[in-house]
């Protein structure tokens, strides 16, 4: 299964070239290209859970050939695939897991190589719509035009250790304009506070949205093309014209990267019990800030202006039961947001700095029981610390009273030990003389 991260460079790709019109170029004999897709470009009615293939003019590399899906509407989603090849490797099948969003435009970007190492000309992209059975969005939904810029720094995280940044993708900048349902445009472009102007692309399905993409790796020569400061979008229509500028303050600071508290728990979720994922707070995380979680699209944190939506000073959040599918892996994103948001009569402008982590939560079929035995107390780092033993896998609840002869018990955690023995810390226990714990099967 690929990385959703890796589809960051699709988005960079399809939006610098979608300037000059989307669809298949020719190239030159000498290079590997798609010569067909199913569905073809611009294909509309595709079913969500349909393979997406693509046949090319010569055996490729299937270790270094790639075919990357993203939905550019808000949220902005990377699609993951399951890939697969021919037996003469000139035929990529790609699977969507889980399956594309409905009533979405799909972008696709294929890069690689061929068998004796010629690159392909970068020229392989299109897109299609997805058919009914959910989503929303489009035109006629949006009372006010927005505005937004904002610097994204990606990391992975792959034990229980820190996170740390993705090796290709590691800095990203976009920008967007979501203009009123009663608007149309003509161009929309952005000039950054260097002097540097640049068109922001249609959504072809979605008229309303105009946006740009880029990634760097070095973060010197991004944060020189991309610096703090006024970044200016001017919107040319035949009906009005309109300025509108979004400053990306100098003392927006630059967000931690998540890191998941219980990253081995979720290497062995229980798909039928619901399940708490938690995480380190967001150092300096405010009421201001946002939190958000994406379980591979299958679940999902509501959007940051939605009620319920997780504040800067959220460290938990807890997925259902029966939402995820068991034996199962899902790409899942931790992201902190912190923004600066400005609204009059007619816009609203949204500057924002934000570090996402991506890790993989792996689900089980078991239900593993039986029963839990608190030992090995001890007090170190500031906190009270203990074991607790359990069957491999068993979901448990920790709960802890200042009196025990209260019938007041407040949750600490909910979580599983995929070894059968998971030490836990309490940092409460710095202000507080007494602290008693006890801990019970499931949520």
């Amino acid at each position: 299964m690929k990385s959703g991260l890796r589809l960051a460079v699709g988005c960079a790709r399809i939006l610098c070239l979608a300037g000059v019109g989307l669809g298949l170029a020719l190239n030159a004999i000498a290079d590997p290209y798609v010569v067909s897709s199913i569905p073809a470009n611009g294909a509309t009615g595709v079913s969500p859970s349909a393979a997406v293939v693509f046949t090319f003019n010569e055996p490729m590399d299937p270790d270094v050939t790639t075919a990357n899906f993203v939905d550019f509407t808000d949220p902005f989603a990377v699609i993951v695939t399951v890939d697969s090849w021919s037996e003469n490797n000139t035929k990529l099948t790609c699977v969507p897991t889980p399956p594309f969003p409905a009533n979405k435009t799909i972008y696709w970007v294929v890069d690689g190589e061929s068998a004796d190492g010629t690159p392909t000309s970068g020229d392989d992209f299109g897109f299609f719509t997805t058919s009914a059975g959910g989503g929303g969005g489009g035109a006629g939904t949006n009372a006010l035009t927005s505005f937004s810029v904002g610097i994204h720094h990606f990391y992975n995280q792959t034990n229980t250790a820190a996170p740390v940044l993705d090796p290709e993708f590691p800095y990203n900048f976009g920008a967007s304009t979501i203009l009123a349902s009663n608007r149309t445009a003509n161009t929309i472009t952005v000039t950054l506070p260097t002097g540097s102007i640049s068109n922001l692309v249609p959504n072809p399905f979605r008229p309303e949205l105009y946006s740009l993409f880029a990634t760097r790796t070095n973060l010197t020569t991004f944060n020189a093309t991309f610096p703090s400061g006024n970044y200016v979008f001017n919107v040319l229509a035949t009906a009005s014209n309109q300025n509108v500028t979004v400053n990306l303050p100098t003392s927006l600071a630059q967000p931690a990267a998540p890191r998941i508290a219980n990253f081995a728990a979720a290497q062995s979720v229980v798909a039928t019990q619901s399940f708490q994922l938690t995480w380190d707070a967001f150092p300096g995380g405010t009421t201001a800030d946002r939190i958000g979680v994406d379980v591979g699209g299958v679940f999902r944190t509501p959007d940051f202006d939605a009620p319920g939506a997780l504040n800067g000073t959220a460290t938990s959040v807890t997925i259902p039961a029966n939402t995820l599918q068991p034996n199962s892996n899902y790409v899942t994103t931790l992201s902190f947001y912190r923004p600066v948001t400005t609204s009059n009569a007619s816009f609203t402008t949204v500057a924002y700095r934000a570090s996402i982590t991506e890790f993989e939560l792996i689900t089980s079929s078991g239900v593993p029981s039986g029963p839990l035995v608190l030992t090995n107390a001890g007090w170190s780092g500031g906190r009270f610390n203990f074991d607790v033993r359990s069957a491999a896998g068993q979901t448990f609840t920790i709960l802890y009273s200042s009196n025990l002869l209260s019938s007041q018990w407040y949750p600490l955690v909910t979580t599983n030990s995929p070894t059968g023995t998971l030490r836990v810390g309490d940092p409460r226990s710095t202000t507080n003389r007494v602290l008693l714990y006890r801990a019970r099967n499931g949520s």
